[in-house]
């Protein structure tokens, strides 16, 4: 196909008569219909516009580039290479290591949450690995977090994990209670011991409703503007 029998493919597709698409750009019916004959050009500005109005690129009508070759070139798939929740190495739709469904397309960063979580005692070994699994800790970092534990006893709230999106954080928590009773405060990058004494920013949903489909984008948008407010709440008896 041809650069003018690409012309008039776009024209047509776009429900466009040769007038129609000559009164948008400001020319004459003669005049896309002797470009569409190719018995004569438009100059590169009158591409420009041709290509404005018909929502197409000047590579496809100039070069029969694909549109959707030209986007698969210029966009990322936005699908990250490292997992949100456990911050492990991943690939494809779902993380391997705790099955988090990452995202097809770059998502709004937005308020960040930490997960916190209140013991009875040190961390048993159905707790741990969880912890491991979900919040991508070391068998180091649990001892550590044993150690903490006994530092912030009798409140017994240890920070799990931090700086996870709403989304994020709903997956974590909401296995996490499982084995414990986590909680999800909003993370502005306070120390530790600010963090675990936050109010909670949202509810952790039951698992069932997690798997189903969770947040959601309006869920999620809700849970973000009610963090907000309880923050503001929050702070306003400081």
């Amino acid at each position: 196909m041809e650069w003018n029998q690409r012309l008039a493919a776009v024209r047509k597709a776009a429900g466009l008569t040769q007038e129609q698409l000559g009164e948008l750009v400001g020319v004459t019916r003669q005049a896309v219909s002797k470009w569409e004959a190719a018995q004569t050009v438009p100059d590169a500005l009158m591409i420009a516009e041709i290509c404005r109005q018909l929502h197409v690129s000047a590579d496809y009508i100039l070069l029969d580039k694909e549109p959707e070759e030209e986007a698969a070139e210029e966009t990322p798939s936005g699908v990250p290479d490292t997992c949100p929740c456990c911050g492990r190495e991943t690939s494809g739709g779902i993380c391997p290591a705790c099955g988090y469904a990452l995202p097809p397309a770059a998502v709004s960063q937005g308020p960040l949450y930490a997960v916190v979580g209140a013991l009875a005692g040190p961390i048993r070994q159905d707790q741990a690995q969880k912890i491991v699994k979900y919040c991508g800790l070391t068998p180091e970092e649990i001892e550590r977090l044993n150690e903490g534990y006994q530092c912030t006893y009798p409140h017994n709230q240890l920070v799990f994990c931090r700086g996870r999106n709403a989304r994020a954080a709903q997956w974590v928590a909401v296995h996490l209670g499982q084995v414990l009773l986590p909680r999800i405060v909003e993370d502005r990058g306070e120390e530790e011991d600010l963090l675990r004494v936050k109010p909670d920013a949202m509810d952790v949903m039951p698992l069932e409703q997690m798997r189903s489909g969770g947040l959601g984008f309006w869920g999620t948008v809700g849970a973000v503007a009610v963090g907000i407010i309880v923050t503001l709440i929050f702070f306003s008896f400081f």
